[in-house]
């Protein structure tokens, strides 16, 4: 996994950094940060998506490590920035393919944006997926799928239920829970999507050929095979007329 942060990304962790506001005991008024530690941060990520010094990464983790050992007053706005520290945090390990340490960083993201009273859905739902990832990588595929799961939950409430993102996310659930051998639940997921896909796009797709394709693996687990060849026989027709439209 690649540390690419396109400008958006930049900036807006440039704005995260930058408004940074320790707290010492007792209760003192906040102390904005000055120091040049933001900006030169945000140097370095940008300079790791085309470097492959492992040096540099070093150095981006102690500085993320710093900010996050910074006392502050715990306020949404706070939680927030946490979240998003650990988040980066997060995405080192996993460049490094340190995949234990980028588990715990994001879930400690992750219990970050939890205890938001009103956290970013967007965010927290990539959260999700960040760690789903990191758990399928670890070869935990129920945790992944469950992550999965809670993160196409927000997604659907967030982006509508036909939505192309949430599309993707039940095809990766369902392809989990097929490894778990779970064909009951993956054919949910896989019907699911196939329905998206013919009401909102029409049947002569081939992405509705390939989720045929794993529909009729999850049937043939369950001993349903006549289903299932009715199935593969459907997805080789598809892609036979869209060839033949070509």
């Amino acid at each position: 996994m690649s540390l690419r942060l396109p400008r958006p990304a930049a900036a807006a962790l440039l704005a995260l950094l930058v408004g940074c506001t320790p707290t010492v005991e007792g209760p003192t008024e906040l102390r904005i940060v000055t120091e040049d530690l933001p900006l030169r941060l945000t140097q370095e990520i940008a300079k790791r998506t085309t470097e492959g010094a492992p040096a540099r990464f070093a150095e981006v983790e102690r500085d993320v490590r710093h900010m996050l050992s910074r006392r502050l007053h715990r306020t949404a706005e706070n939680l927030r920035k946490r979240a998003q520290y650990l988040e980066t945090l997060g995405r080192i390990h996993a460049e490094q393919g340190d995949f234990a340490d980028a588990e715990a960083a994001y879930r400690d993201s992750i219990e970050a944006w939890r205890s938001l009273p009103a956290a970013d859905a967007e965010a927290f739902a990539n959260a999700l997926v960040q760690l789903a990832g990191i758990h399928y990588r670890l070869n935990d595929f129920a945790r992944a799928s469950a992550g999965y799961a809670e993160a196409i939950a927000l997604e659907e409430a967030r982006l509508g239920a036909d939505h192309d993102d949430l599309l993707g996310l039940l095809s990766i659930r369902a392809g989990l829970e097929l490894k778990l051998g779970h064909a009951v639940e993956a054919e949910r997921l896989l019907r699911r999507q196939l329905d998206t896909i013919v009401r909102v796009r029409g049947v002569d797709r081939r992405e509705a050929a390939s989720v045929m394709d794993h529909l009729a693996e999850a049937l043939s687990l369950q001993d349903r095979k006549p289903e299932a060849a009715e199935l593969r026989q459907k997805a080789k027709e598809i892609r036979r007329k869209l060839c033949d439209e070509c």
